[in-house]
């Protein structure tokens, strides 16, 4: 692509429902929500909204990125659903970016000044009870260790006790107690996953035209889903 590929972002794999356009490295409008069940009633609308906004039609987009997960079973399947949908009917390619990818690349972008070159980053994402799905980072965003569903304990995720480690993303305040007295470990409970984080590890799958087949694009979701069955009483 010779001009600056124009991207919807879409990120729906926590509770954190996403969706920006871009243009390049910039992004030209954003919209989020925190809401439960945002992802069904207010994806859409803002894909709409962020049309209206910046004078863009769907027609005119280079490409869908969403997100690929792990994280929330309904949230991945309603982003991809949504993607799915625009990229059959516009005959557009659609991008997929690993959710941890993507957290680490915003937490990048959001935290760079502060961080010391060797820091390992660990985005964690809730599953049940004091499981998480995370991964290990390097500041080049190269994996140290890769993506996988863990029971938290004191050894989660850590490379080198010599690095300093960041934690972060919805389940991180699961971790507080966990490394508590660990002081080569921070914990950031403050961070705000948006679609923003899928821009920068788009941009090259576009220019290099890493797409997905979508005809058989599924979510990453790591763990079979399981139906919670409401008690009688």
């Amino acid at each position: 692509m010779t001009k600056e590929p124009l991207l919807l972002l879409l990120e729906t794999a926590t509770g954190v429902c996403s969706v920006a356009l871009s243009r390049g490295a910039e992004v030209l409008a954003i919209r989020t929500s925190s809401t439960e069940r945002a992802h069904a009633s207010m994806l859409t609308v803002y894909i709409r909204e962020l049309m209206q906004e910046t004078g863009h039609a769907l027609k005119d987009l280079d490409a869908v990125v969403v997100s690929r997960g792990p994280g929330s079973y309904t949230g991945l399947r309603i982003g991809v659903a949504v993607a799915k949908g625009i990229c059959f009917t516009l005959d557009k390619p659609l991008i997929a970016i690993d959710t941890p990818l993507a957290m680490a690349s915003q937490y990048l972008a959001e935290h760079r000044t502060v961080l010391h070159a060797d820091t390992v980053l660990v985005p964690v994402i809730d599953a049940r009870r004091m499981e998480v799905y995370g991964a290990a980072l390097n500041m080049q965003l190269n994996y140290l260790e890769g993506i996988r569903a863990e029971i938290l304990h004191p050894g989660s995720f850590i490379i080198d006790r010599n690095s300093p480690h960041v934690l972060f993303g919805d389940a991180a305040e699961k971790c507080v107690e966990v490394y508590k007295g660990e002081t080569f470990v921070k914990v950031d409970t403050a961070f705000n996953l948006s679609a923003q984080g899928l821009l920068q590890p788009a941009l090259p799958a576009c220019s290099r035209q890493q797409f997905e087949d979508i005809a058989y694009f599924e979510p990453y979701y790591l763990k079979e889903f399981v139906a919670k069955v409401k008690e009688r009483g």
